[in-house]
């Protein structure tokens, strides 16, 4: 039973690693950087869920979908300020710049919603009480996050496979500099990948939310976790940005369940670790020779 209960933990905390994991993926495949605001943006759609549903009294799945559609702006705006008017410059003034727009954020979430330290609770739409499955008490919001990761999950293959934007991703991500020179709106791209990768976010967040409490200083933890999930799985992989947040949820629950709880903080860093020393192209991600 002890087993069973942290396997279910583990699979729903690594469901939400996926998601974050994923967006942090999307960015990298088509932009070839790394988006360090990703945890922040993670946090304020949690905090947008928390207004609607909360403050406004509106339904959770009306809340949900207003927060995501919020997350999204937030990417077109993180497009528009930070990585639009650094497109040609070096990777490091990227990193530099995220970086720095993570902790404005970070500002305005303090600001609005609670400062360091302080934080809210966010209702489950369900109610308390695990169910049974097979034997195993299951919270329903923990259910909801494992089938919202599998619904989006769906929803980006075919968004890829049968969508003028997706194909439009993928050619970018492929050779940007051939894709503009076909006559393809590379910027205009770039906006949708910033966007949709915090839309991702924004979904993990009002999902997370009912199940653990909210503050401003929560994305930078989830950024790592989905950062070494990204790793495990490939930096470059979507399938196995997947598998890598699962195999960290399941990993950070075994070993604060059959270690201690000290080490559950950690797990992250030791995934981290362990890949960059074993495997560092990851689990699927492309290994190779490069000429340089």
């Amino acid at each position: 039973m002890v087993f069973a209960y942290a396997l279910t933990s583990g699979l729903t905390a690594g469901a939400l690693y996926a998601l974050v994991a994923v967006g942090l993926v999307l960015c990298y495949r088509t932009t070839t950087h790394m988006n360090f605001s990703h945890g922040e943006l993670f946090m304020l759609g949690g905090f947008l869920a928390y207004t609607f549903h909360v403050m406004f009294g509106l339904n959770y799945y009306l809340s949900l979908a207003l927060a995501v559609s919020g997350s999204f702006l937030l990417g077109i705006i993180t497009d528009r300020a930070v990585y639009r008017p650094l497109i040609s410059a070096p990777p490091m003034a990227m990193v530099m710049a995220t970086v720095g727009f993570s902790f404005l954020l970070k500002g305005i979430g303090r600001h609005f919603w609670g400062g360091q330290g302080e934080v809210v609770s966010f209702p489950s739409p369900f109610d308390a009480a695990p169910v049974t499955l097979w034997g195993i008490p299951v919270f329903p919001q923990q259910l909801l996050v494992i089938a919202g990761m599998i619904v989006c999950m769906i929803m980006l293959v075919l968004f890829f496979r049968y969508t003028r934007a997706g194909k439009s991703m993928q050619a970018i991500a492929e050779n940007a500099q051939a894709a503009y020179l076909v006559g393809m709106r590379v910027k205009r791209v770039y906006a949708l990948t910033w966007g949709t990768s915090a839309a991702l976010a924004g979904v993990a967040a009002v999902m997370m939310a009912p199940l653990t409490l909210l503050n401003a200083d929560v994305g930078f933890v989830l950024l790592l976790k989905a950062f070494a999930a990204a790793i495990l799985g490939g930096l470059g992989s979507m399938p196995g940005a997947v598998i890598g947040g699962l195999l960290v949820g399941v990993f950070e629950a075994m070993a604060g369940t059959y270690i201690h709880s000290s080490v559950q903080e950690v797990s992250a860093f030791v995934v981290i670790m362990l890949v960059l020393v074993i495997r560092p192209s990851g689990l699927f991600g492309a290994t190779g020779l490069r000429r340089v």
